[in-house]
């Protein structure tokens, strides 16, 4: 892969919990993992569910940037203000880059 395709700005958020240490409550946020930058492919072709008589649309986007061990699918991705959940994660050229697999956030 051509580094000089990564050429977007995206934020990598994990989900994390903490504890109030006024109140005992806990507390539950996103909160930023990295800033990589990455190749961004859109899908030309998005799918459709039905769902309780309700239609749902998915885009799917998929973003390639340098290999990161930590990156899981319990997180999201941010870019242009849209989040985006990882749904598959491919390891490419030996650990070089990963292929993030991800869905719109309705």
């Amino acid at each position: 892969m051509n580094a000089g395709l990564m050429d977007e700005l995206v934020t990598v958020q994990q989900f994390t919990t903490t504890t109030d240490s006024n109140t005992g409550e806990k507390l539950q946020s996103w909160t930023t993992y990295s800033t990589p930058w990455a190749r961004i492919q859109e899908s030309e072709s998005g799918s459709e569910s039905v769902d309780s008589d309700r239609r749902e649309a998915k885009q799917t986007v998929t973003f390639s940037l340098r290999y990161d061990s930590g990156i899981t699918t319990k997180m999201r991705i941010l870019w242009e203000s849209k989040y985006y959940n990882i749904i598959n994660i491919a390891d490419l050229e030996r650990r070089m880059y990963l292929r993030l697999q991800t869905e719109l956030v309705q």
